[in-house]
């Protein structure tokens, strides 16, 4: 599978990068500092997309939140949840409603009201890299650093349609989702971000960019352009995120709670 394959080596790569960085960062480190972090965090950011996705949307926002743990040695376990919206829909959804000069007609004669967004969420996302401190950490930053981190997904998108004058029959619960162009599937990304966490801070957070590609598939039967759901896709894009971070530290035998 594309996907397996696409994995595979972007895994390869991270590792590679990691023991690269973690054999240097051993050269310029005495020992290390044994504390545990549990990140809590909710992000917002702005999402370009690529290959078959800039064929349908254009640039979108993205909002989410996720957990995630690092090690003594810095290493980071977690979980994402993102939610993309939008309004650059290139492709009209409802061409095969509008009549010769465009509109589409209601059930009581007028034309239809009615708005298109881009949608989609990626749930689960597992995610997995390293932190790597830095020679010179403001404000004795010993939780954060450079950060590198891949993970894999289940990405879906689709096409909303907002019938604001609520008496178009084609936009009813029967008919909508022959509109909506829902398509999903697995996704593997890889991010390069920035983690700031003060050792005593109220402000913490986690500056990232990366990419991520999705093998997806529609899912639904295309009553605009009678397709079928067999096409196979590449969705990607290209993302930066802020997020902003409560913890749970662990020193020793204590733990302090910041807020």
């Amino acid at each position: 599978m594309k996907f397996l394959s696409y994995f595979s080596i972007q895994a390869l790569v991270l590792i590679s990068v990691i023991s690269l960085a973690n054999a240097q960062e051993n050269k310029e480190s005495k020992g290390k500092i044994d504390k545990r972090c549990l990140i809590f965090n909710g992000f917002t950011g702005l999402s370009v997309p690529g290959n078959d996705l800039v064929k349908d949307y254009g640039t979108f926002g993205e909002i989410g939140g996720g957990v995630m743990f690092q090690s003594k040695s810095k290493w980071l376990f977690g979980l994402d949840f993102s939610y993309f919206f939008g309004n650059g829909v290139k492709k009209d959804p409802v061409a095969n409603l509008r009549n010769e000069e465009g509109q589409i007609i209601g059930n009581n004669g007028s034309y239809a009201t009615f708005k298109v967004f881009q949608r989609g969420f990626q749930f689960p996302h597992l995610k997995f890299g390293r932190t790597f401190a830095l020679r010179k950490n403001p404000i004795q930053n010993s939780f954060g650093g450079l950060t590198l981190i891949s993970g894999i997904g289940w990405f879906q998108h689709w096409t909303y349609i907002q019938d604001l004058s609520k008496k178009t029959p084609q936009f009813s619960k029967d008919y909508i989702n022959g509109y909506d162009r829902m398509t999903n599937g697995p996704s593997v990304g890889f991010w390069v971000g920035y983690l700031f966490i003060p050792n005593r801070s109220k402000i913490n957070f986690h500056l990232e960019g990366g990419y991520f590609a999705s093998f997806t598939k529609t899912k639904r039967y295309d009553f605009a352009n009678n397709f079928l759901p067999i096409e196979k896709r590449v969705d990607s894009m290209v993302q930066l995120r802020l997020r902003i971070c409560f913890t749970v530290r662990s020193k020793a035998e204590e733990e302090y709670y910041y807020y």
